[in-house]
């Protein structure tokens, strides 16, 4: 299902950077720094945001359909949007994207209802926060979620993700597991920033 990259291009945009004090880091880069950024950017850069209730409505009784559709029991019973049950949608019965086919949706917004779904998942399941990137480095990562501890942020993209479990790129599993994995290790700002500084004197 390739074609969903054809939805948005992938062009990085160019970014400015003042001098660091909160850092940054990327499940992406699997817990690499990505990035430092001055409080002041950070919040010039990404505005908090919430996720309507009237939308995540939706997106949660059409994946609840294609369970009652296919006549397929949840691998998980509760959350209806534990990662678990968003794979099996994607992958099991007539999938998950031929489903909204069937129903005139378009491929923008099956994306949509599992970012959503994962989003609402993580921001419940470990307290990340969501926020709309007004500068993104790419398309795809308008939205995000990030989970801040004491200055050291992890980041995840839902729409990206989601493109990539449709793509049978990954799977929402893995991430969530990756995630987990993360916060039980996840080091103060003082580690990164020594890590950062390291990294530089050794190149």
């Amino acid at each position: 299902m390739n074609f969903f990259k054809k939805l948005f291009s992938s062009k990085k945009s160019t970014q400015k950077q003042d001098s660091p004090q909160q850092t940054k880091e990327s499940l992406a880069n699997e817990g690499e720094i990505k990035e430092i950024y001055t409080t002041n950017y950070f919040a010039k850069r990404y505005s908090e945001d919430t996720i309507d209730e009237f939308i995540l409505d939706g997106c949660l009784k059409v994946i609840k359909g294609f369970y009652i559709d296919n006549n397929i029991d949840q691998k998980v019973e509760n959350p209806l949007n534990h990662p678990i049950n968003l794979d099996q949608v994607v992958q099991d019965g007539m999938g998950f994207h031929m489903y909204c086919k069937a129903f005139n949706l378009a491929d923008k917004e099956t994306m949509m209802y599992l970012a959503l779904a994962f989003a609402d998942y993580m921001i419940k399941a470990f307290d990340f926060k969501l926020y709309q990137d007004n500068e993104p480095e790419f398309p795809l990562r308008a939205m995000t979620i990030k989970y801040d501890k004491n200055q050291t942020v992890m980041s995840l993209y839902p729409i990206e993700y989601a493109l990539k479990v449709l793509n049978d790129e990954a799977t929402f599993e893995d991430i969530h597991t990756k995630v987990k994995t993360h916060l039980e290790s996840m080091p103060d700002m003082n580690d990164l920033l020594d890590q950062f500084m390291n990294r530089d004197t050794d190149e």
